[in-house]
């Protein structure tokens, strides 16, 4: 019983600035007015992401229990290198972006954006997808 809610205040602790990270990226893409479409789809991943974390927060003690040591740690592995990935495209966003104000972007940020980072913006994004993925397999087998 120890190991069980060690395990759920250990997840639960690294969740919440995971979704914390989340909301500030989520947030700054949503600032970006007229974004490229691949911005704009990026913005569409990060929300399902939080949803993911926030389904993860509210799984309860009995149901971390139930699932064991192994996937608490898979777990926790998954949202530490999420809350990193999502930290370090935050700091490209905001370099990406360094010549535009109020959310308008500068004609050239739009084509830094729009074309020279739209690989690496993808690359990110199906890395995000694979966190949601791995998220999703915690939750879904804890409330089976």
């Amino acid at each position: 019983m120890a190991e069980g809610l060690g395990a759920t205040a250990s997840v639960v602790g690294i969740v919440v600035p995971a979704l914390h990270g989340v909301r500030l990226l989520f947030d700054d893409l949503k600032k970006i007015i007229e974004a490229p479409e691949v911005v704009a789809s990026l913005a569409t991943e990060v929300e399902a992401l939080r949803l993911s974390l926030e389904s993860l927060k509210a799984i309860d003690d009995s149901q971390w229990e139930t699932l064991g040591k192994t996937v608490s740690d898979q777990c926790k592995a998954a949202i530490t290198t999420c809350t990193a990935a999502c930290d370090a495209l935050r700091e490209d966003l905001h370099r990406w972006t360094k010549r535009s104000a109020d959310g308008k972007l500068s004609w050239r940020d739009r084509a830094n954006i729009g074309f020279f980072k739209e690989r690496q913006i993808k690359a990110r994004s199906e890395q995000l997808q694979s966190y949601k993925l791995t998220l999703n397999s915690a939750v879904g087998a804890a409330t089976l």
